[in-house]
């Protein structure tokens, strides 16, 4: 039985500005088991940071998450808390690592400080400044940095990416949070510090045993971590299914063509990398079809014309794509296709 930490239903967030409302989210439904990590994956704008956004209850006008929406944390609706109840559950049941530590961090205040203020905004006083210090002490140790005790007196323009990154991990993790969010983690770092990192995150999940929900463009990230994989694409989910699924047999264009555009090192140095032609739809007049449609080289006329159904392919695995109807002419379509009738 699945021990699931969070429940998304249907949820669904738009930006109502001058030009109109832009449907960010669009009805997506999908649960993190705790222990486990999911992943988030597509293209900027597909929707995922305001997914991890509407989580943390941090959607601000103009925007809105609609009517309908259900986010569910260890059972409780988390979009019926109170400002008090946000406030207690961000940081401490909660916690998010940003993209982008030097801005995320505070430039004028030292390290220590920092990682200390997430425990102080979480203490019932049952910690002395201390404790609170030896805390974040063993914060830093446990992330990797050296000579943690001198790292709380430093200022984040002293510290390396890989550093400052690890500083992001350890404010995050401070309280023992049952999830993380991790926001692109990884992005501004080289390739060595990249796989640091991540090695870093899946060490402290089996450590601390909390759900992750990781968020990326780029799969080659998420290959060696993610348990379960989710595509978004234009703010709906197109495929989704455990980490086997979504690499040895993918069946939705889109998760082909991210597939095919992730670099290969065992191909000659003189071919072109893969694209994805065009780009992601307006939002504020979404396809009435299937939004990959235009980009698709597989696309049928009934792509531009009805949102395709989902797809249940068995254990978990989903995918939204008329080229798994039983009816669609799958011939020099490259991968396979549909359910059971084309096993």
């Amino acid at each position: 039985m699945k021990n699931t930490l969070v429940d998304v239903k249907n949820l669904s967030v738009s930006y109502f500005t001058y030009a109109g409302e832009v449907q960010s989210v669009r009805g997506i439904s999908f649960s993190v088991e705790n222990g486990k990590t999911t992943a988030l994956v597509g293209e900027s704008g597909c929707g995922k940071s305001v997914t991890s956004k509407a989580l943390m209850g941090l959607i601000e006008k103009p925007g809105k998450i609609k009517e309908g929406s259900s986010i569910q944390f260890g059972g409780r609706e988390v979009l019926n808390f109170t400002e008090a109840e946000w406030q207690s559950f961000r940081g401490q049941e909660c916690s998010m690592i940003f993209q982008d530590a030097l801005v995320s961090l505070n430039p004028t205040m030292k390290i220590g400080r920092q990682i200390a203020e997430n425990l102080e905004n979480h203490n019932d006083g049952s910690l002395s400044a201390g404790q609170i210090r030896q805390r974040a002490i063993e914060m830093l140790e446990l992330v990797g940095i050296p000579d943690p005790d001198a790292c709380l007196e430093k200022y984040p323009h002293e510290l390396s990416g890989g550093m400052r990154q690890r500083v992001m991990i350890a404010t995050a993790m401070i309280t023992n949070p049952s999830l993380l969010i991790a926001d692109e983690p990884t992005t501004a770092l080289d390739v060595t510090i990249q796989a640091q990192i991540l090695e870093l995150m899946k060490d402290l999940q089996k450590k601390l045993g909390m759900g992750i929900i990781m968020i990326t463009h780029d799969l080659g990230v998420v290959a060696d971590m993610a348990d379960n994989i989710i595509v978004m694409y234009a703010g709906k989910i197109v495929e989704s299914g455990k980490n086997e699924d979504i690499f040895y047999d993918p069946r939705h264009p889109y998760t082909w063509a991210l597939m095919n555009s992730v670099p290969r090192l065992d191909l000659d140095n003189k071919e072109e990398l893969v694209t994805i032609e065009g780009t992601i739809p307006d939002m504020i007049h979404p396809p009435k079809g299937c939004a990959f449609c235009s980009r698709c080289p597989y696309a049928m006329n009934v792509c531009a014309e009805l949102i395709p159904e989902v797809t249940d392919l068995g254990d978990g695995h989903t995918v939204a794509c008329w080229l798994n109807d039983p009816r669609a002419d799958i011939s020099g379509v490259p991968f396979r296709t549909g359910g059971a009738h084309h096993e």
